[in-house]
């Protein structure tokens, strides 16, 4: 990590978190164990409609919180999805099936699985990790950005005093060979 990155978690009031099961149950109890933690919680009952409220939103959730066995769009197809399309946000994925943990190869995005069932405690504590770490990575990425246009702007500079000594290199060239010519001339 750079020097001088500031790492912070989710510190603002009302954090959004998407939840999206096909289980009405799960997403009750998601729900209502978030909001007791003052976090802004909206319900997705499939993957499909979990991608039109994320497209819909003008403001990205800071979390999207996705069960991976779901018909239709899965978890694991939102999750790819965001990654793509809005990579700062947040994804945690959740599971009753052990087995149903995808396998993260060298090209894949890896997820971040919670396995059912779990407590309002656990939940709280993965879905403030997750942020976190997202909101680390997109400091980290921000200030990186912020050092490379900086190169690049010094890289500028020098090329163009570069191009500038060349120049005036070309000029001297050009006013010495005026020269020769006309002592040979002369």
């Amino acid at each position: 990590m750079g020097a001088g990155i500031a790492l912070h978690g989710p510190t603002r009031h009302e954090t959004s978190v998407l939840v999206v099961d096909n289980e009405s149950v799960m997403r009750r109890f998601v729900r209502r164990s978030l909001e007791a933690r003052h976090f802004h919680v909206e319900e997705a009952r499939d993957g499909e409609s979990a991608l039109a409220l994320i497209q819909a939103r003008t403001e990205p959730f800071d979390l999207v919180l996705t069960d991976l066995s779901m018909p239709g769009i899965d978890g694991r197809q939102v999750s790819e999805t965001l990654a793509r399309y809005r990579p700062s946000v947040a994804v945690l994925c959740m599971s009753g099936n052990p087995d149903a943990v995808p396998h993260v190869g060298p090209g894949d995005t890896p997820v971040r699985v919670m396995l059912k069932p779990f407590t309002a405690e656990d939940l709280y504590h993965a879905v403030r990790d997750a942020i976190t770490r997202a909101a680390d990575l997109t400091a980290i990425a921000e200030d990186e950005i912020v050092r490379a246009h900086a190169s690049l702007g010094r890289l500028a500079t020098a090329l163009e005093g570069s191009r500038t000594m060349r120049g005036q290199m070309q000029d001297l060239v050009a006013a010495a060979q005026e020269l020769r010519r006309m002592k040979d001339s002369a």
